[in-house]
């Protein structure tokens, strides 16, 4: 019984350790999501009037995409909430013009933005893959994805 009770303990301990812990205003679906992404498609260091944030973009039909943008923060959407990141989420913002993404924010922010505008014009054609998802109540399920011209 004891040997039982400690295997027990001894799972629940190493399987706490691998699960990401969410420190943002994010579901953890969504978090989830972002991490996944973020783990295929990092950066390493940005040239010279680069920018990189991840981005994520809620659309009328109930998907929405993920993507990296090489050239920081678009102020030119409606509406742009962020920055969310902590210990393992990269800086990451929201264009949710309609919230329609309210089941997955806990909580729209407008922190930090302007630290990840570029000030001066940037000319960078990367384009990084686009994942898309459905968004079903508080889970999302990928449905598509769109090739960036970035190779690794």
């Amino acid at each position: 019984m004891r040997t039982a009770i400690f295997l027990v303990f001894i799972f629940f301990s190493l399987t706490s350790c691998r699960k990401k812990k969410n420190n943002t205003d994010l579901n953890d679906d969504l978090y989830n999501v972002i991490i996944d992404y973020q783990k295929k498609n990092p950066f390493k260091e940005a040239p010279e009037n680069s920018m990189y944030v991840y981005e994520v973009y809620f659309y009328q039909d109930s998907t929405l995409s993920v993507t990296l943008s090489p050239i920081g923060v678009n102020l030119e959407e409606k509406n742009p909430y962020g920055i969310y990141k902590d210990k393992t989420l990269k800086a990451t913002y929201i264009i949710d013009n309609s919230r329609i993404g309210k089941n997955l924010v806990k909580k729209y922010i407008q922190r930090d933005l302007d630290k990840f505008v570029v000030k001066d014009f940037v000319i960078n054609d990367a384009m990084y893959p686009e994942y898309i998802y459905k968004i079903k109540g508080k889970e999302l399920v990928l449905i598509d994805s769109i090739r960036g011209n970035v190779r690794k």
